[in-house]
C-alpha cells in the first residue's frame, strides 16, 4: 500500500496513554515521601517527556544530587508496580490506528523516557504490544529527549531514511527530539503541552486526535499549524 512514511516513532505518554494526572500524583507523592514540598501539578505536567531525573530537578530545585537519585529510584519503584501499570489507558482510537498502520507496512516504534521494562509491561497492559516493533526507553539511550539518539537509534533499527520518517508526539520535546535528527514532525494536541506552544514550533503537521496518525502516514496529511 502507498505510504508517505514508512517509519512512525511515537511518544507513549499523552500521545498514547492518558497518563499526566496519574504521572504528576506520584512524582508528588515521592517528593512528600522524602520531606520535601509537592510540585506544581501544572509545571510536573509540563515536564513530562523528558529524563526522570530532570523532572525532579525541576520539581525539587533544593534537591542535591544524592536526593535526586533517590527520588528517582523511589518513583521507579511504585512505577514498575502491576497496580500502577494498571492505572494506564489509551487514548481514543489508539489500537485500530495502529492496527490499520501495521496492515500497511508502516514501521511502529515507541521512543520514551521511560525504562524499557517499564514500557512494555504498561504496551501489554493496554494490548497493543503486538502492534509495536520496537521500544526505544529512557535506559536504551545516553541522551533522553530532546536529543536526537532516540531518532538516529529507531531510524538504525530499520535503515530508514529521515525523509521517511515522523516523530510524533505532544511535548515540544518530542518535536525537538524530531526536528533535531532532521525528520518530519507531527504535534498531536491533546496531550500535556497546550497547543499554542506546539504550533510555534512549526512541525509539519499538527492533528486534534489520534485517528488522524493515519492521514499523516499514509496520505501526508494534516492541520498544518497556523
Amino acid at each position: 500500500m502507498p505510504r508517505r512514511f514508512d517509519l512512525l516513532i511515537l511518544d507513549l505518554d499523552g500521545t498514547l496513554v492518558d497518563s499526566e494526572a496519574i504521572l504528576v500524583q506520584l512524582i508528588n507523592e515521592t517528593l512528600t515521601a522524602h520531606g520535601f514540598p509537592p510540585a506544581d501539578a501544572r509545571s510536573v505536567g509540563a515536564s513530562i517527556g523528558l529524563p526522570l531525573d530532570e523532572v525532579f530537578r525541576r520539581a525539587a530545585p533544593r534537591a542535591d544530587l544524592d536526593a535526586i537519585d533517590e527520588l528517582c529510584r523511589c518513583y521507579r519503584l511504585r512505577a514498575d508496580d502491576p497496580d500502577f501499570v494498571r492505572l494506564f489507558r489509551l487514548h481514543t482510537g489508539v489500537t485500530p490506528t495502529l492496527s490499520q498502520l501495521r496492515e500497511a507496512g508502516v514501521r511502529l516504534v515507541i521512543a520514551t523516557s521511560k525504562r524499557r521494562a517499564t514500557t512494555l509491561d504498561i504496551l501489554r497492559h493496554c494490548a497493543i504490544d503486538g502492534l509495536i516493533d520496537a521500544v526505544i526507553g529512557g535506559d536504551c539511550v545516553t541522551r533522553g529527549k530532546p536529543d536526537p539518539e532516540m531518532v538516529q537509534r529507531a531510524r538504525s533499527l530499520f535503515a530508514t531514511p529521515p525523509e521517511r520518517t515522523v516523530v510524533i508526539g505532544d511535548t515540544r520535546f518530542d518535536i525537538e527530539m524530531g526536528q533535531a535528527a532532521g525528520v518530519a514532525t507531527c504535534a498531536v494536541t491533546y496531550g500535556v503541552h497546550p497547543a499554542h506552544e506546539l504550533r510555534a514550533l512549526r512541525p509539519d503537521f499538527v492533528i486534534h486526535g489520534f485517528e488522524s496518525v493515519r492521514h499523516v502516514a499514509l496520505d501526508g496529511k494534516g492541520a498544518k499549524p497556523l
